[in-house]
Parts: C-alpha cells; structure tokens; sequence
C-alpha cells in the first residue's frame, strides 16, 4: 500500500513502516498485520504524550522521538530491557514515523 502526499495519515505512516521493511529493519514487521499494528501503537502514543508526560510543552523533537521509540519497544519486545542494539532501529523508524505526524498540512 503506498499513499502520495494527500493519502492519509495511517497510509502514509504505513508507508513508512513498508519503506523501513524493505530496507531491512528488523522491527518494521514482519508482515502487513504487524507493520499496522506498529502503525495503530504510534498514534496511540504520539496523541498520548501530553497526558503522560511532565513537560510535555517544552518537549523537543528529539525526546518525542525517543518516547515513540520507546514505546514500540515496550509493545512489540518480550524483553524490552534486553532491546539492545535493536533500540537504535526503533530510534530510525520512530523518526520517520515522527516526520509524517509533525508534516504541516497543505492549504
């Protein structure tokens, strides 16, 4: 499933998660069932991060990225504090994630 510019938000984040699969990460999936499910997590997180969060209005890009990252770990790892070298993979594909849900709309 690919979406230009003007599909919506969950196409064009499953399109980021395709992308990182098909450039080999090791956390993008394994299958379409999995990479929407890391598609649903994200959004669940990034719109939950002023509730959980102290500081959530002087948060930099950097540390949402980080929390998202976090989070896909903790839901998708059996042994979230074994990740590893794998966190910086969840690093990569929080940040892709996080540039289509920063994008500014057009119009």
């Amino acid at each position: 499933m690919t979406a230009g510019p003007g599909g919506s938000l969950l196409d064009r984040l499953l399109t980021v998660v395709e992308a990182a699969y098909l450039a080999g990460s090791p956390v993008a999936g394994h299958d379409d069932e999995s990479r929407r499910e890391i598609v649903t997590v994200t959004v669940r997180r990034w719109r939950s991060f002023s509730r959980r969060s102290a500081h959530h209005d002087r948060a930099t890009r950097a540390e949402r990225v980080e929390d998202l990252a976090k989070g896909l770990r903790e839901r998708f790892e059996a042994e979230p504090r074994l990740t590893g070298p794998l966190m910086q993979d969840y690093r990569q594909l929080a940040a892709g994630l996080a540039a289509v849900l920063t994008e500014v709309p057009a119009g």
